[in-house]
């Protein structure tokens, strides 16, 4: 604004003033109704020079507008005014619009040489200066020293980020001939910058940044370097947050109608590598015609953590860290990407909750597009919840955003997980993908010790049908056949639903038949009982891997087999029901007895809204009964809790297994 009015004053002196100038007159007064151009507007001005023995001057405009900035009420003042055939200038002036502070301001306008000096200083410690010669060689200088550059927020767009706080030192020239401009310079140094938009999504604060500009125009194309150094601050740009930290970026290239070009560009962050890339950018098309990044031995940990993690949101991923180096070139042509070659060296993947990790991770990814292609992947180990993963190394087959794998050997503890015809697509409802997979023999007592259960007994084997992802969901197709405790497990209407989010759900069905209650009771502390069991869970539906619904129940299985259970096992399934809970047995018999024998067990629960309606072999008086008694001596025991809290239910099991609990016995 300030450089458009004292444009405007000098205009005023130099055409109107001094052509009518009459030597005997003592002041000149000069009123105009509106001065238009393409960028400014001016209306209802007034001019006023005083001659004597200290000439003044005094303009008003009532409105001044530029582009779309709008000024009313401004008013300069020059108290030490001088008006020459060779020189216009104002001394120790002032300028002020509306009821704001005066600003002072110097000018000096040599019409002869067409050459204007301005000086402006807001504030104190601020000053603004510029200078500019015309014709048919002309130029601009714009210097400033502790500019404040709240003064610019009002020239940026409405939803763009708006500086609101920080100095601006350093100069811009312009020079050119005729109406072509022929070079731009710039050295520019901000501190203290602040800015922000109306969203609260991008924002900067206390940033310290230094940039250079050098572009030279040579047949209407324009030979451009820049460079800018980040040396200080913060800045968020949603999702990411970054510090500075010497990031240095320096950039070469063309500039004409139909393009831009990035002839070379480096970006160079201390924390993690250097970056390189060129491009071209068309500018009829608005788009990336063709462009080449490439990065070597990055950081894989600087990487991930400020410019991966921020875009994973709730997913599991969310709070891991990764170390490791990581290269990279990609290539794009005719507008699409073309080819990436990435490539990962002694990387590691970890859960800080200790969910999962990954170590020892290669890979080497030559992707071209529209071309088969195999990527090399090999993994050193790691871990799945308490589960120790072996090493193994594998070759994917891909084209495009295809990939297969034949098979996949995985050692698992003393076992191996084997996965075969793993497929994955990515589509714009992104990545899909399904395998099949079996899971040979795994030793019960490892796994237990590794989840840190109760120490059991056998074997765990299965057969995994077809397991299928997509849309945030996992589906695994027909049944899941597990063998453990001497007898099967069978698994159906498996689906995992936001599998990678913080709240997975998880919904299935499941058939146990035969399971050893031997085996089962020493595995959980229990007491022993001889028999076999079978265990139907219906609807099962658990939310961030909790039940909040199912319809569970657990019968003695069909046939012929020993039927007996301790002194223990009874008090602990007594505690179960409840503190009404009997044993229909004499209180001696309890204590001269170790074991007794049963002819069936019976348990149920229906949990809904955290609350468990429990049910047995059969009704009894103001109960059910739990254990049916059979044989010499022969015991039944009755629970008579029907609701119970789901917290509780757990509480109970654990004081059993404990061995905390204490039956009543009638």
């Amino acid at each position: 604004m300030t450089a458009h009015l004292v444009w405007l004053c000098a205009a005023l002196f130099f055409v109107l003033a001094i052509p009518a100038w009459p030597g005997h007159a003592n002041s000149l007064s000069l009123t105009l109704d509106n001065i238009d151009t393409p960028s400014l507007h001016a209306s209802r001005i007034s001019l006023r020079i005083s001659l004597g023995d200290k000439p003044q001057l005094a303009l008003s405009i009532g409105q001044l507008s530029v582009q779309d900035q709008t000024w009313r009420n401004v008013r300069l003042q020059c108290t030490d005014f001088s008006l020459e055939s060779a020189l216009i200038a104002c001394r120790n002036g002032h300028m002020q619009t509306g009821s704001g502070r005066p600003w002072p301001v110097d000018f000096q306008f040599w019409p002869q040489q067409k050459r204007a000096q301005v000086s402006l200083r807001p504030e104190p410690g601020e000053e603004w200066r510029a200078e500019a010669r015309w014709g048919s060689d002309w130029m601009l200088n714009v210097e400033t020293l502790g500019g404040s550059l709240k003064w610019l927020s009002p020239w940026f767009p409405e939803n763009q980020p708006r500086p609101g706080a920080g100095r601006l030192s350093g100069k811009i020239a312009l020079a050119g001939r005729g109406k072509q401009p022929r070079s731009v310079k710039a050295e520019l140094q901000f501190s203290q910058l602040g800015f922000s938009d109306a969203s609260g999504q991008h924002a900067g604060e206390k940033v310290g940044l230094n940039v250079k500009l050098d572009a030279q125009q040579n047949q209407g194309q324009w030979d451009w370097q820049t460079e800018g150094v980040w040396h200080e601050g913060e800045v968020y740009w949603h999702p990411l947050y970054l510090t500075a930290n010497g990031h240095k970026l320096n950039i070469r290239g063309r500039y004409d109608p139909q393009q831009i070009r990035v002839e070379q560009g480096t970006l160079a962050i201390p924390s993690l590598g250097i970056v390189l890339a060129e491009g071209t950018w068309s500018r009829p098309d608005a788009r990336l015609s063709a462009a080449s990044v490439q990065g070597g031995n990055l950081d894989l940990a600087g990487i991930f953590s400020g410019f991966v993690r921020p875009f994973l949101g709730q997913t599991a991923l969310a709070k891991a860290e990764a170390t490791g180096s990581l290269s990279f070139i990609g290539r794009v042509a005719d507008g699409k990407v073309a080819s990436l070659d990435l490539g990962l060296a002694n990387a590691s993947l970890q859960d800080k909750e200790g969910r999962f990790s990954l170590r020892g991770v290669t890979l080497n990814l030559p992707w071209r597009a529209g071309s088969d292609a195999n990527v090399d992947l090999a993994l050193g180990g790691g871990k799945l919840l308490a589960l120790e993963l072996g090493a193994f190394s594998t070759v994917l087959e891909m084209r495009d955003k295809h990939l297969f794998m034949p098979r996949l050997v995985v050692p698992l503890l003393d076992g191996t997980l084997n996965i075969q015809d793993f497929h994955a697509e990515h589509s714009a409802a992104g990545w899909q993908w399904q395998f099949e997979a079996g899971l040979t023999p795994i030793s019960m007592e490892q796994l237990s010790t590794a989840l840190k259960w109760p120490k059991m007994h056998g074997t765990l084997a299965g057969v995994i049908p077809r397991v299928q992802y997509g849309a945030g969901k996992l589906v695994v197709d027909g049944a899941l056949l597990v063998k453990a405790f001497d007898g099967t497990i069978v698994i159906q209407d498996l689906a995992l639903l936001d599998p990678l989010g913080r709240a997975p759900r998880l919904e299935a069905s499941l058939d146990m038949r035969q399971l050893d209650l031997d085996l089962l009771t020493r595995a959980f502390s229990f007491g022993s009982m001889q028999g076999r069991v079978d265990v139907a869970v219906k609807g099962l539906e658990l939310s961030n891997w909790k039940p909040v619904a199912f319809d569970a129940s657990v019968h003695s299985s069909p046939g012929a087999y020993p039927r007996k259970i301790s002194q223990r096992a009874v008090q602990n399934i007594s505690s179960l029901g409840g503190a009404g809970a009997a044993a229909a047995i004499q209180r001696s018999f309890l204590g001269i007895f170790k074991e007794f024998g049963y002819s069936q067990i019976g348990l149920s629960c229906v949990l809904r809204n955290g609350v468990c309606l429990m049910d047995g072999v059969k009704a009894a008086p103001q109960g059910y009964v739990i254990v049916q008694g059979g044989g010499i001596p022969a015991i039944t025991v009755i629970g008579y809790n029907r609701s119970v809290g789901w917290d509780e239910l757990i509480a109970r099991l654990q004081r059993v297994t404990q061995g905390n609990a204490k039956p009543v016995v009638k």
